[in-house]
């Protein structure tokens, strides 16, 4: 364990490299999108539980990228960002929690 005797922020995002499934409820077609959720000055998440929890919350639910952060948002109230993109970065989506 490191000893952090200044004043810095530490920051930790965790991804995952596979995408997760949704349906876009205006043409109820898959879309596969990416989740990343940042910690800042907090414990380290176990990266297998929090991948574990972004699916339970979102995957393979008719919802639009909004309504995904929001809900990831809530989900992970303690997360300084929660951010949802499609591949390639075509739509993101970034919501900030208040501290």
């Amino acid at each position: 364990m490191v000893s952090r005797s200044d004043n810095s922020i530490r920051s930790v995002t965790h991804r995952h490299w596979l995408p997760i499934v949704t349906f876009c409820p205006v043409n109820n077609l898959p879309d596969l999108i990416y989740v990343s959720v940042e910690f800042q000055n907090a414990p380290l998440a176990e990266l297998y539980q929090l991948r574990k929890r972004i699916r339970k919350v979102v995957a393979w639910k008719k919802m639009y990228m909004e309504d995904v952060a929001e809900a990831l948002a809530r989900e992970f109230s303690h997360a300084h960002s929660v951010t949802v993109s499609l591949a390639f970065n075509r739509h993101v989506v970034k919501i900030y929690n208040k501290p």
